[in-house]
Parts: C-alpha cells; sequence; structure tokens
C-alpha cells in the first residue's frame, strides 16, 4: 500500500493536495470510465463522496479496482494516474466524511450537498486505498 503523501505528480504536488481526482471505474467489460470528484484524505485512505445509485457504484459493486489521478473539475488530468481499491462504506461514514470533504473544500463541498439533498439524492462513502508505488 503506498502512502499518499509519497505519490506525487510530474510537476510535484503531491496527490492529496488536489483539489479533484479522476476516479476511473471499469465496466463489465473493461472499459474504464473516468469522473472528476471532490474527496478528503483520511489516513492511508482517500474518501469520495457519490449518489446512491450512481453508475460508479454500479461498477465498483462488480469490480472494486480503481485508477486515479489528480484532474481539475473536467476530469483533465494534471498528474501520474495511480491504482488503488474501492470500497463502499455504510451510512455511519456518510456524516463524518462529509465534515471532512466540507472542511478541505469549503465552498463547493458544502454546495455540492446541497444540490444532492434538493434532489432527493441520498450520500454515499466510497474509501479508496492506493496499490503499492513501484
Amino acid at each position: 500500500m503506498a502512502t499518499i503523501q509519497a505519490v506525487t505528480t510530474a510537476s510535484g504536488v503531491a496527490l492529496a493536495d488536489a483539489r479533484f481526482i479522476d476516479l476511473v471505474t471499469f465496466r463489465r467489460s473493461g472499459v474504464p470510465v473516468g469522473t472528476p470528484v471532490l474527496f478528503v484524505q483520511d489516513g492511508a485512505r482517500l474518501l469520495v463522496r457519490t449518489a446512491a445509485g450512481t453508475g460508479k457504484l454500479k461498477r465498483l459493486a462488480h469490480t472494486t479496482d480503481v485508477e486515479l489521478a489528480p484532474s481539475d473539475s473536467k476530469g483533465r488530468h494534471l498528474g501520474a494516474t495511480v491504482t488503488g481499491t474501492a470500497r463502499i462504506l455504510g451510512p455511519e461514514a456518510v456524516g463524518p466524511a462529509l465534515r471532512a470533504i466540507h472542511a478541505k473544500h469549503r465552498i463547493a463541498g458544502p454546495i455540492a450537498t446541497v444540490v444532492r439533498h434538493l434532489k432527493g439524492q441520498r450520500d454515499v462513502i466510497v474509501e479508496i486505498t492506493l496499490d503499492a508505488v513501484p
């Protein structure tokens, strides 16, 4: 398992300091699907918030392997891609994870939460553990 601080982009920016990551999940056919997401570091793991019923959760239900890279809000990669394993956490993880995401992303985090809740969507937290970096 790699430490998040050890993973740096080509420009020397730590993955943990990126604003967004492009989270790539895989369809059953193996086709990658990338989604730019806000995230927060929690110890040796990354936490990502998504809405219940999204495609990425459906893809993670059958393939927990993921790729991620620092990105901008449109998913354009700003650095090196790393691999990891994702796990969908239970409802007890939502509150603490949202507080951490709101603390890191003081404007975008709360706005995204309000919009999601106005749409009647439930939050789900995905934990990502990075694979070893050579």
